[in-house]
């Protein structure tokens, strides 16, 4: 995808929609998960040291994982928690590039969402959409489209900021756990912050 520039309006305003170079980033920190059999999910490198941040449903256990250049190796489950739909996975693989997270709390209703993830095994795929709510406890409602493999991909802002991971779809509305509440599962649960864990 590429910016589109609205050509009649005044000088010095633009419309844009997800660059080329938001969704390459995405796709390099959005990777695919092989958990429950026959699944096929998605994950969001949170950290560079192979943290990696997904749904409770996408995983069973020991996963596969399968990076943005094609690499695969096992995965740790570091934490699960069914009832909040997260799960932590721990990957054997250092200095990969980690998602830029945005504090979700700041997200207004409007805001343009990209979501990654692999929807019917097609890798990388993309979906634009806009903010329907996010103030219902850590959830973010948009009017996206989100299938099957896209579960714990991310949710990103417009400058591809990650803002949430992608978990359902309720009423024709997608819906994300929001980047505040993964921080909180994060520091108070498990004591996984920067520099530790």
């Amino acid at each position: 995808m590429a910016i589109v520039v609205n050509r009649v309006a005044p000088a010095g305003i633009r419309t844009e929609c997800a660059g080329d170079d938001v969704v390459r980033e995405l796709r390099l920190v959005t990777v695919q998960i092989f958990g429950q059999p026959g699944f096929q999910g998605a994950g969001v490198v949170w950290r560079n040291d192979g943290l990696v941040v997904t749904n409770a449903h996408v995983v069973n256990g020991a996963s596969m994982i399968r990076l943005h250049d094609g690499r695969t190796c096992r995965a740790e489950l570091v934490a699960r928690d069914g009832r909040i739909d997260l799960a932590i996975l721990r990957i054997p693989i250092g200095g990969l590039r980690g998602a830029r997270v945005r504090d979700s709390s700041s997200l207004r209703v409007g805001e343009m969402v990209v979501a990654v993830g692999h929807p019917m095994g097609e890798a990388g795929a993309v979906s634009l959409g806009m903010v329907h709510a996010a103030s219902r406890g850590h959830l973010i409602e948009a009017d996206i489209r989100l299938l099957p493999g896209n579960s714990g991909g991310p949710l990103a802002d417009a400058s591809g900021h990650v803002i949430g991971i992608n978990c359902m779809v309720a009423n024709g509305m997608g819906v994300a756990l929001s980047t505040a509440a993964i921080e909180q599962f994060l520091q108070e649960r498990f004591a996984i912050v920067e520099g530790t864990g």
